[in-house]
């Protein structure tokens, strides 16, 4: 029974952190969805057109279940470690005192059944912290492109695509959200893109292999900049589709 109590004690926290993580990945995923899917409230299509994309693609609004997962997980790993750890080493103290000729050492037992829910403890604050810095610099990022854009007077014409636009491309990337292909712009929910065709000055293809298979990334380079984004496919066939609409638009030429 002891085995069975270590087990489940130490697997408790492991199988609570994989299932919180998969629930707010798929909530995530279905945030991105709705929102290129152009599913949002009124409310928000009635805001001016920096407004409008600056709620609609900051990055809180799709992260926002895996930030409360990872709350969620580090106030009941914290609990379970406090309560729970506290409570093994009572039971460990009153077996060394009743069996005093055994060598044994409270605190070991108490490491060894909350070892992986501490390290985990850790893992998450890391990863709590790490989405926070995250969001800042993807927010500010999404500012500057805002401001970029209204200062081209974009913003109205972008706004007006969005909503309008019904051709969705499906990217197949788990971390990064589909793509809306609009008449004249090109939007991704995560990471935040507005990428105006007439900006655009070529689009490389190429592909890109690791361990875990291969991919087909989309350069966008850019007339006004020589900054360059990439987007990201699971197949190349995709992402040859996405490149040859917008190199066959006329906003292009």
């Amino acid at each position: 029974m002891g085995i069975y109590e270590i087990i489940i004690g130490t697997m408790f926290i492991p199988f609570l952190f994989i299932l919180s993580i998969f629930f707010s990945l798929s909530l995530r995923k279905r945030n991105m969805q709705k929102i290129i899917s152009a599913e949002i409230s009124d409310a928000l299509k009635d805001l001016k057109p920096r407004e409008f994309f600056y709620n609609l693609l900051k990055m809180e609004r799709t992260a926002k279940p895996v930030y409360c997962a990872e709350i969620f997980l580090l106030a009941i790993d914290t609990i379970y470690i406090l309560f729970g750890g506290y409570a093994e080493y009572l039971k460990e103290l009153k077996f060394a005192q009743e069996f005093s000729d055994f060598p044994i050492n409270p605190m070991s037992s108490v490491f060894i059944k909350f070892g992986i829910p501490i390290f985990l403890w850790f893992i998450v604050l890391f990863l709590l912290l790490f989405a926070l810095f995250m969001k800042k610099k993807e927010n500010k990022r999404l500012a500057e492109m805002l401001d970029n854009l209204e200062k081209y007077r974009f913003l109205n014409y972008a706004k007006e695509d969005f909503i309008n636009s019904e051709k969705i491309v499906k990217t197949g990337m788990v971390a990064q959200s589909d793509l809306k292909i609009g008449s004249r712009y090109l939007f991704s929910i995560y990471p935040a893109y507005i990428i105006p065709y007439s900006w655009i000055s070529d689009i490389k293809i190429d592909r890109v292999y690791n361990r875990g298979g291969s991919y087909s990334s989309l350069t966008f380079i850019f007339t006004k900049s020589f900054k360059y984004e990439k987007i990201f496919f699971a197949k190349k066939e995709v992402a040859e589709k996405v490149r040859d609409f917008i190199l066959e638009n006329e906003d292009f030429h």
